[in-house]
């Protein structure tokens, strides 16, 4: 088959992808699901825990962990359980650390941060209620912490939460290894257009954190948005904001993970 035919058929092959609002270029990404497991590892948090672990076997999957708005004052042995089951399948659990905005005391940062050390087996931290304003002063507070944890290890994954659009130099300086630009629900995620510049960084630096997606079918929607958008690490719930959007884990769970699994080439999805 000649060359000429070829270029023939990867155009319809992308027109198709097209007209289902899905690029070649996100067919090709790894996905990755980051799931904010804000549920106590008992009765249906405990059922929700061992759905992480089986979707583990499946799908490239990052666990946020939080005991206590943080990693409580001592070790809470069913999060132990929990923490090492998931990560035995496969996970990456990263432990809940609150900034304030950039105006919590570092010193109390790494408190938390060294006692989730002490208590559990982690992967690294999620940095949540991070500023978004690039003043000289916050990109140096939350690029020394960055730094305090890869010191710590250098395969740590810190992902910070601003939850909106932010300033470039938060990813340049760096302070982060993914940003969470966008954390909200469904219908504002249909309007949302990420910064230009988010285009210069691979997918992989990017979450997108989306609730109140009611259905497994508008799910499947705000995971080929976020595709486009340039964000690859995603987590979309049923959940709503009131009482608390990651409480547990939608309805569709199951069916969106074998979705993830088998755009990432997964077979036994």
């Amino acid at each position: 088959m000649g060359n000429i035919t070829w270029a023939i058929i990867a155009r319809w092959i992308a027109c198709a992808f097209a007209g289902l609002g899905i690029s070649t270029q996100a067919m090709a990404t790894q996905i990755e699901l980051l799931v904010p497991a804000y549920f106590y590892p008992s009765g249906a948090g405990l059922d929700a825990w061992r759905k992480l672990a089986q979707a583990a076997l499946k799908t490239p999957l990052v666990v946020i962990a939080n005991p206590d708005s943080g990693p409580g004052t001592a070790i809470d042995t069913d999060y132990e359980t929990v923490i090492d089951e998931v990560r035995a399948a496969g996970a990456r659990v990263i432990g809940y650390v609150y900034t304030s905005y950039g105006a919590r005391p570092i010193a109390e940062v790494v408190a938390d941060i060294e006692r989730y050390r002490q208590f559990y087996a982690i992967d690294g931290f999620f940095l949540d209620e991070a500023a978004n304003t690039p003043t000289t002063g916050l990109v140096a507070y939350y690029a020394q912490v960055y730094q305090y944890i890869k010191a710590l290890h250098p395969d740590y994954r810190v992902i910070t939460n601003p939850g909106t659009t932010t300033a470039e130099v938060f990813m340049s300086h760096p302070t982060a290894d993914t940003i969470v630009t966008f954390e909200s629900d469904s219908a504002a995620y249909r309007n949302h257009r990420p910064s230009a510049w988010v285009g210069h960084y691979g997918s992989d630096r990017f979450a997108h954190l989306v609730y109140a997606t009611s259905t497994y079918t508008a799910a499947v929607g705000n995971l080929n948005r976020a595709l486009q958008r340039n964000a690859s690490v995603l987590y979309v719930t049923s959940e709503k904001l009131v009482p608390n959007p990651w409480d547990a884990l939608p309805a569709y769970w199951t069916r969106f993970v074998s979705e993830v699994c088998r755009r990432n080439g997964g077979i036994d999805c």
